[in-house]
């Protein structure tokens, strides 16, 4: 299922698609630009490559089919070329790159033993060529890119603490793959493309599956995960208590442990009828525990300590994860733990998508290395000679990419599956971390301020929050507050989208663990997903022209007003009047009735903000910045909303650096969200400022003034997840500046620097403030220096 649509009505579907249960968006108008299957001995996975207006650079969809129904695999796969012309003439790099080369003819990449065994089916029912990659490779490359790329892809799994999601290191070499398919294959991966097969056994998921059949009968493998669900194994079992009549501690074993599996069916005190679901229980323990046990011994033989399980046997399975869990955590005392993946049945399907023509190159396709879109003045891209007076906007040709999940259409892999996988869309861009975050093993960087799932009065709050913000949206364009908003087709969409979001929250209610870890950055986040798929790619833009307009106007009274001031005075000034832009935020329920009726100004604005010593220490900032001995080299702001925000609260407040002889980097969304400026849009504020104030040109003609995307799409950021040309240009940055409530509280509120930071924000939500100990409306003006800085 592909998805990008125009406006209709969006439902959680229960009609299966292969194997997954979606959300449905309907009016489709993707193009499949590449496919790849991965045919095991008992499913066979899809992976497959869409383009269309709702994805910069492409979107990966995920489904999979028994492999018993090859054709059912097989038909999927005519329907995506024969309905989709674009798998015939690659539009985009990512298709065309991957695959190695431009070519008429469709070229569907294939992996694992069915890929041999079909392939002559494969060839003849879909009139293409069927370039099998190896295995193995495919595996681990499968592996490496979703480690990398994916957000929450890692996590261990127990009963008592269920989906802890491990962030990637650095060094993630090396380790040790098991992957579970209808037989186990367990590989030592010590680099990229540095692999060995070094064990295995026949004991699989096809062991499983083919002694549950002959014993009860059933035939899908979800039934069988099912059944399991309410078996009790010590009814057939024969646990150590069965033998001993209590734990025999001195070698470590509980009562409760498995001394021999079915053993007890034998035994004379035991009812000689079996249910199937103890049965089923008691073969699901006997699979796993033996695969745990190989897996530990061969990491022990070779002195691994990562093990990830992967393959489509365990499929989010609960009491599957928590068993080998259990597994690893026994045999090694505690030492090691089991790492699963939410991707875990497409390792392989996805390694053979990236993998590239073996003719052209040996090496499979990196998504990482790259360029991205840049944002900056004419003459710091083309010759210092080209001194003009406009900025433009210059894209460079991306060799490279990086990928964002998205979970406006979601689908779980199975029915008992704790996660749901999204589709990942292809950002024509590097991400890479901010030069001067500070984020090590002992100071681990965390965005996010509040973890929901370890505050559940918080998680209940945010949920309810987002559910009456989304509704008060449709209100406002009913009521013709949204500009450009309010005609019926908008209207029609913003239903859609209403009804999409507010089913997304439904899940997240019963399953808050459904799209990795929930946090109110990926609950904004997923708004902004959704409101683009229904798309409706800004419906602030008409509310962000109008204040722009507004604030442009006010903007020459404001600069010669405070250029009267005396230096720390105007320093003071200009801080705080970041802070009263940052008032002008139409995400704040708040404040958007009176930002709707136009009831709100700089000064009002700075009239409803508190000043509270524990959260504002900008005296420290404008001592530091009017010494003697301060001079910044180069300053990287990142802004948020547009309006007065941008223009009278952060714009003055650079400028302020420029005339010190500091350059300036401004980092905006690169997509829109909420009334958020984006960066082709802050290109046009700074050239329409530059026409207003001469020291605003004289920095945009000398390179000095620079405007640049950051990557995101969200009111909240990841300093992990940044452009790399905005990277590129912060390198030598000794102040950090980060505006907005999404940013510096939601977001970042922690974060450490080795340069000078300041964040900027006000405590415009009530739980926010009540999390951090302030006061609705309280100022945030947290300035640290390099020196004081707690690493």
């Amino acid at each position: 299922m592909f998805g990008a649509i125009n406006s209709s009505g969006a439902i959680i579907d229960g009609i299966k698609q292969g194997e997954a249960n979606d959300i449905l968006l309907p009016n489709q108008i993707e193009r499949v630009q590449k496919v790849a299957v991965d045919i095991g001995g008992s499913l066979a996975k899809v992976v497959y490559l869409t383009s269309g207006p709702r994805s910069q650079g492409g979107r990966l969809h995920f489904t999979a089919f028994e492999t018993d129904n090859v054709e059912k695999c097989v038909a999927f796969i005519r329907s995506l070329l024969e309905t989709n012309p674009g798998i015939d003439e690659p539009a985009d790099d990512l298709a065309s790159e991957s695959s190695g080369e431009s070519s008429n003819e469709p070229i569907i990449m294939a992996t694992g033993g069915g890929a041999h065994r079909f392939r002559d089916l494969l060839s003849r029912e879909l009139g293409a060529e069927i370039r099998v990659e190896d295995e193995m490779e495919s595996l681990t490359t499968g592996l490496n890119f979703l480690i990398r790329e994916v957000a929450d892809e890692v996590f261990t799994y127990s009963e008592d603490r269920p989906m802890q999601f491990v962030d990637p290191t650095a060094d993630m070499f090396p380790y040790m793959l098991v992957n579970i398919g209808s037989g186990v294959s367990i590989l030592k991966v010590t680099g990229e493309g540095s692999y060995e097969r070094i064990s295995g056994t026949s004991l699989g998921g096809g062991t499983l599956w083919g002694l549950l059949n002959l014993l009860t009968g059933v035939q899908s493998f979800d039934s069988m995960l099912e059944m399991t669900k309410s078996g009790d194994n010590t009814k057939v079992d024969m646990m150590v208590g069965d033998i001993y009549g209590t734990n025999y501690s001195k070698i470590g074993l509980k009562a409760t442990n498995i001394a021999s599996s079915m053993g007890g069916v034998y035994r004379k005190t035991l009812d000689k009828h079996f249910d199937d679901t103890d049965i089923a229980r008691s073969l699901l323990y006997m699979v796993s525990n033996n695969i745990g046990q190989i897996a530990y011994l061969n990491a022990q033989l070779h002195g691994i300590r990562r093990i990830y399980f992967g393959g489509y046997f365990i499929r989010g399975h609960p009491l599957t994860m928590h068993t080998l869990s259990y597994a690893i955590n026994f045999w090694s005392k505690g030492q090691m733990s089991a790492l699963f993946l939410r991707h875990e049945g497409f390792l392989g399907a996805t390694g053979a998508f990236f993998k590239t023509d073996k003719a052209t190159s040996s090496e499979p396709l990196s998504p990482t290395p790259a360029t991205a879109p840049s944002f900056m003045p004419e003459s710091a891209i083309e010759s210092s000679a080209l001194k003009g007076r406009r900025m433009s906007l210059k894209t460079r040709r991306a060799k490279a990419y990086s990928f964002t999940e998205n979970f406006s259409i979601a689908a779980a892999i199975a029915d008992n599956a704790v996660g749901a996988l999204g589709m990942l869309d292809c950002e024509p861009s590097r991400l890479m971390p901010l030069p001067q975050l500070v984020n090590t093993s002992e100071h681990p960087y965390q965005p996010d301020t509040v973890d929901l799932m370890t505050e559940p009065r918080q998680q209940v709050y945010w949920i309810s929050a987002m559910e009456n913000n989304t509704k008060g949206l449709l209100s406002l364009a009913k009521s013709g507050a949204l500009p450009g908003c309010s005609d019926a087709d908008s209207i029609q969409q913003l239903t859609s989208f209403v009804a999409l979001y507010l089913q997304h929250l439904q899940r997240l209610r019963e399953q808050p663990l459904a799209y990795g870890a929930m946090s109110v950055r990926a609950l904004l986040g997923l708004r902004e997903q959704c409101l683009h798929e229904v798309g409706l790619e800004d419906i602030f833009a008409g509310v962000k022209q109008r204040e722009t307009d507004a604030a442009l106007a006010a903007l020459p009274d404001l600069l010669q007003a405070t250029d009267k001031l005396e230096i720390n005075e105007r320093t003071r000034t200009l801080t705080h009047n970041v802070l009263a832009g940052n008032m002008f935020d139409w995400g704040s329920t708040d404040l958007r009735d009176a930002l709707a009726k136009g009831a709100l100004n700089l000064e009002r604005a700075r009239s409803r903000i508190s000043w509270s010593p524990e959260f504002d220490n900008s005296a420290a900032f404008v001592t530091k910045l009017t010494g003697p001995e301060t001079r910044y080299r180069r300053a990287v702001i990142f802004v948020d909303n547009s309006g007065a925000d941008v223009c009278l609260g952060v714009l003055p407040f650079a400028r302020l650096l420029l005339q010190q002889g500091t350059s300036v980097v401004l980092a905006a969304n690169t997509r829109p969200a909420l009334n958020d400026v984006t960066a082709r849009e802050l290109l046009q504020i700074v050239q329409r400022a530059g026409e207003l104030d001469q020291t605003i040109q004289a920095a945009v003609d000398q390179g000095k003034l620079m405007v640049y995307g950051t990557g995101s799409s969200g009111p909240c950021l990841d300093l992990r997840k940044l452009d790399a040309q905005l990277v590129s240009q912060a390198q030598d940055a000794d102040l950090v500046v980060i505006v907005g409530m999404g940013r510096a509280i939601h977001s970042n509120y922690r974060a450490q620097f080795l340069c000078d930071s300041l964040k900027l924000a006000v405590f415009k939500n009530q739980m926010a403030a009540d999390a951090a100990g302030a006061q609705i409306y309280d100022a945030l003006c947290k300035y640290e220096s390099a020196e004081s800085a707690k690493f």
